[in-house]
C-alpha cells in the first residue's frame, strides 16, 4: 500500500470573486454562497479507483457573445486514466436573486486537454450576465488524491485575444486526515522491587497499558478483524499445566466497550496480540504471580503495533494499514541505590577512581548520569556491580564525559550519579581521583559522595 502524507487538514469555505468583473462558483443556484469542499478521509480515497467530484456552478459576471471562451483548469489530483469528459453542451440557468433576466445560452464543449477543458459560446441574446452554467462532474485518481491532498478548479473566460472574467483555483475536495487511528493510550511503567528480589512491583500489584482503536468517521469502514500486539518479555507471566499446557494468565485483555468488541488473544512468551473487533480501548494487565508461584521480575521495554483492517466503503475490498511505535509500549525498570560521587575535576591530567561496593549476594547492573555546568551526560551501561565484590568504573565515567564533549576541560568539575539495580542496604560508593603533574608526579584526592555527606538537619 502507498504512504502519503497529509499536510492540510483544515476544511474552508472557499467563495473566489473574479478580479474583474465579477465571475463566481457556488455550490448551488444562489449567487455568492461559495463551496464547501469536501472532505473524504485519506483512508477512503487512497484506495479507491476513482473518486468522482461533483462540480460547481458557474455564475456569470458579464454578457457573453458568440465566440467567446470558457476554460475549466482542474488542479492538484490528476484525473482518472479512464476519465472521458461529458461532449454535451453544458446546462445555463437563471441565478437566485441574481440580476439574470435570460438563459437563452449556448455553451458547446471544444476539448479536453491535458487537464484543461475548453467550451465555446455559441448563440446568445447578449443579456445573460450573473446567469448560471452547470459545470459537469469529473473523475479523479482515488490514489493521486491521496497523494495531493487537494482537487481543485479554476475558470478564465476570453473575447477574443481578451480576457473577460477569471476565477483562481478553488478547492472541491481537501482530502482529511486518516479516519481510523490507533496509538498507546498509556505506558507500562512499574519500579520492580529489588529489595523484594524483584517479585513484586514497588507500588501497586498490577501494571496497565491502554490501546485505542478509533474511527472518526470518514467514508471507510472498520472490519472486524484488526490485530494489536504487544511484544516484549512475557515468560515470566507463563504458567504451565499438569498435561504440559502452557498458558498466560498474568497477561489479560479488555476492551472498554465489552466483551464483543474483543477478539481472539494469543499469548507467548515473546508477545501478546488480539483481535480489535470494533473501535474501542484496549487495556493488557500484567499481574506478577504471588505465593508458591513467584518469578524473578524482567526490566525490560515492550513495544506495541497495530494492523488496522478496514474498506473503503464503496467497493468492500479489504485494505490493510500498518502502524507500528517502536519500544513505545513502556518498560519496567528496577529500582536500586542511587550515590553521586561529588566535585571531579575533569582535566587531562585527572584519573577519576569510583568504585562500587556490593556487599550483597546479587549482581546488579549499574547507570550513570553526569552533571556538568547544567548539562547532563546519560551513561546507560556501566557494567555489573557483582554479588561480594567491588567494581571500578571512575574510567568508564570519564570517557563518556570525554566522548561527549560538552563538559570543558579547563578548571570544569562534575557530578557523577551512578545508580546499581540492587537493595540499596548493600551498595556503597567511594571516589577519588589521582591527578599526575608534568614531571610525572602523582597525588590523590579524596571526594565526597551523596553517602559521605551528614544528613540535613530539620
Amino acid at each position: 500500500m502507498k504512504t502519503f502524507k497529509k499536510t492540510l487538514l483544515a476544511t474552508s469555505i472557499l467563495g473566489f470573486a473574479s478580479a474583474s468583473l465579477g465571475a463566481e462558483l457556488s455550490a448551488t443556484a444562489v449567487h455568492s454562497a461559495g463551496i464547501t469542499a469536501a472532505t473524504p478521509s485519506i483512508q477512503q480515497v487512497a484506495t479507491l479507483d476513482k473518486v468522482t467530484v461533483a462540480a460547481p456552478i458557474l455564475h456569470l459576471g458579464a454578457n457573453y457573445g458568440a465566440g467567446d471562451t470558457i476554460q475549466i483548469t482542474y488542479s492538484g489530483a490528476d484525473l482518472d486514466e479512464d476519465y472521458s469528459h461529458p461532449t454535451a453542451a453544458l446546462t445555463s440557468g437563471t441565478t437566485t436573486g441574481g440580476t439574470c433576466t435570460s438563459a437563452n445560452l449556448s455553451v458547446s464543449f471544444a476539448g479536453l486537454s491535458g487537464n484543461v477543458a475548453t467550451y465555446t459560446v455559441g448563440a446568445s441574446d447578449g443579456a445573460n450576465t450573473d446567469c448560471s452554467i452547470a459545470l459537469p462532474a469529473v473523475d479523479v485518481d482515488g490514489a493521486s488524491l491521496a497523494s495531493a491532498d487537494t482537487f481543485s478548479i479554476a475558470v478564465s473566460t476570453s473575447r477574443g485575444y481578451g480576457a473577460l472574467e477569471t476565477i483562481a483555483a478553488t478547492k472541491l475536495v481537501d482530502v482529511a486526515a486518516a479516519e481510523i487511528t490507533s496509538k498507546v493510550t498509556s505506558k507500562f511503567d512499574a519500579t520492580i522491587d529489588v529489595n523484594d528480589d524483584r517479585e513484586s512491583f514497588t507500588t501497586g500489584t498490577t501494571d496497565i497499558a491502554t490501546f485505542t482503536l478509533a474511527d472518526a468517521a470518514g467514508g471507510a469502514a472498520l472490519e472486524a478483524t484488526s490485530v494489536m500486539t504487544v511484544s516484549g518479555d512475557f515468560s515470566w507471566a507463563a504458567s504451565t499445566s499438569t498435561g504440559g499446557t502452557v498458558t498466560y494468565p498474568q497477561a489479560v485483555v479488555t476492551a472498554a466497550g465489552g466483551a464483543g468488541n474483543l477478539g481472539a488473544v494469543t499469548s507467548s512468551a515473546t508477545s501478546v496480540s488480539w483481535i480489535a473487533k470494533a473501535a474501542d480501548v484496549f487495556s493488557l494487565t500484567l499481574t506478577p504471580p504471588t505465593l508458591t508461584d513467584v518469578v524473578t521480575l524482567p526490566a525490560t521495554a515492550y513495544s506495541w503495533s497495530t494492523d488496522i483492517k478496514y474498506n473503503n466503503g464503496t467497493d468492500a475490498a479489504v485494505i490493510t494499514e500498518s502502524a507500528s511505535a517502536a519500544s513505545g509500549a513502556g518498560a519496567w525498570d528496577l529500582n536500586g541505590a542511587s550515590i553521586t560521587a561529588l566535585g571531579i575535576s575533569n582535566s587531562t591530567s585527572v584519573t577519576p577512581m569510583v568504585w562500587i561496593q556490593n556487599s550483597g549476594t546479587s549482581n546488579g547492573a549499574i547507570s550513570g548520569s553526569v552533571n556538568c555546568n547544567g548539562s547532563t551526560i546519560t551513561i546507560a551501561d556501566l557494567g555489573t556491580a557483582s554479588a561480594k565484590s567491588n567494581t571500578k568504573v571512575g574510567e568508564a565515567i570519564q570517557a563518556a564525559v570525554d566522548a561527549a564533549g560538552t563538559c570543558p576541560t579547563s578548571n570544569t568539575r562534575y557530578d557523577a550519579t551512578v545508580t546499581v539495580n540492587g537493595p540499596a542496604a548493600d551498595i556503597t560508593m567511594n571516589a577519588s581521583y589521582k591527578v599526575t603533574a608534568a614531571d610525572g608526579a602523582t597525588d590523590r584526592v579524596m571526594l565526597e559522595t551523596s553517602d559521605s555527606l551528614p544528613a540535613a538537619s530539620n
